[in-house]
């Protein structure tokens, strides 16, 4: 019922994602048994997505408005708008720690606070919002209207002409839609690890990152009509929101059979099912088993200048299509890393890395309202390049 896609059953939604720098800086220092650690680094988000078309989830309003309009009048009706939406998001993560060992040389524990700070900004708006009415869809529905209800009125039809002056009076001002919303809070995060190096072959350790309780705050600008929609409603001035950072575990070990080969494995469990969330939909947090996110690499010397090293990473996430919205939805990744370290010294290493991410595809089928159903595939892709420096003193 877009008029400038008349015709068209499926409609793309593109947001492009740019995160040109994620920086990272991690401090350690070594005193015989113990250590000390400091750290800074964006945990997550890191960047900013706009959607230049806007979503399917705000138009659906509109198309629901003509298809209202459609089914009152029976005549044909469709609508024209300008639309755009930018999501930004930040949450850094400041961390503070220090380990001791237990078992010189071979088992040592740590313990550790994160504080973690979120700042997101969500601005956009549906401009111009119009419906149309018309054999070439050509006339403003409400001059089309006013026309039709005066032609009936003459005709001594009073009760069609005051049903079509009614409906005319509903679409005779729409008013634009303004989105300028800034969420900020702060959480704490205990951290627990432990490191057990077995021989000069075998090495594993655990960590476990406490649930952060994360309550966000909004400072909105919006205009009274962006208020109004429901499904704007997260976006209210004032308004208080839990967005808690899930609590996860995590098991990582490395064999090196020979001098030259490490090889590495992992694996990462966030238990997204207990941390509340009012973004999405939490009545569906029960059934959400949570992420699960294995991982394995190798790295060889190639020689002592140069350290080639590969891996495989897999994102399985258990959120369900409840919790699945436009403005917040996770697909199932694989993501393939390559790498090389450049040894440039007895002190100093510098990284370089690529990493490559497919996506698995989700549906979701929803009511736009007036029993009209229609389905969204959710869908990304990814591309990361890193760089990283090492000094040791």
């Amino acid at each position: 019922m877009n008029r400038d896609y008349m015709g068209q059953t499926s409609r793309k939604y593109v947001g492009k994602a740019t995160a040109p720098v994620i920086p990272a800086i991690h401090f350690t220092y070594n005193w015989d048994r113990w250590n000390l650690q400091a750290g800074f680094n964006i945990i997550g988000g890191g960047g900013k997505c706009k959607f230049n078309d806007g979503l399917g989830m705000f138009e659906a309003a509109l198309a629901g408005n003509a298809l209202q309009l459609k089914q009152a009048t029976g005549q044909n009706v469709a609508y024209t708008l300008s639309q755009s939406i930018t999501g930004e998001s930040y949450q850094y993560g400041i961390y503070l720690g220090t380990s001791f060992e237990v078992w010189k040389e071979h088992l040592a524990i740590s313990v550790g606070l994160q504080g973690n700070y979120t700042n997101n900004r969500y601005n956009g708006g549906l401009r111009d919002m119009q419906l149309w009415m018309g054999d070439d869809y050509s006339i403003p529905a409400y001059n089309y209207l006013i026309g039709a209800a005066a032609q009936k009125e003459a005709a001594g039809d009073v009760t069609t002409a005051a049903q079509l002056n009614a409906a005319a009076a509903k679409v005779q001002n729409m008013p634009d839609v303004e989105l300028d919303c800034r969420q900020t809070g702060f959480g704490v995060t205990p951290v627990l690890g432990i490191d057990l190096r077995v021989n000069e072959i075998f090495n594993v350790s655990f960590r476990y990152q406490f649930q952060t309780v994360m309550k966000l705050k909004n400072k909105s600008s919006n205009s009274a009509s962006a208020d109004a929609m429901t499904q704007l409603a997260n976006f209210l001035d004032g308004k208080k929101l839990r967005s808690d950072v899930p609590g996860y575990f995590s098991v990582g070990m490395q064999v090196a059979p020979i001098e030259k080969l490490r090889i590495n494995a992992s694996y990462r469990y966030f238990d997204e099912k207990h941390a509340k969330r009012d973004m999405v939909n939490d009545a569906a947090n029960e059934k959400n088993e949570g992420t699960h996110e294995p991982c394995v690499g190798i790295e060889y010397d190639i020689f002592k200048y140069l350290t080639f090293s590969a891996g495989y990473q897999a994102g399985i996430y258990k959120q369900t299509n409840d919790e699945r919205s436009e403005l917040d939805f996770q697909v199932n990744s694989h993501s393939i890393l390559v790498g090389f370290r450049i040894n440039a010294g007895s002190h100093v290493n510098i990284d370089l890395g690529y990493m490559h991410s497919f996506y698995d595809k989700k549906d979701k089928t929803q009511d736009m309202g007036n029993g009209l159903e229609y389905k969204t595939n959710f869908w990304r892709k990814n591309d990361v390049f890193g760089v990283g420096v090492g000094l040791a003193f």
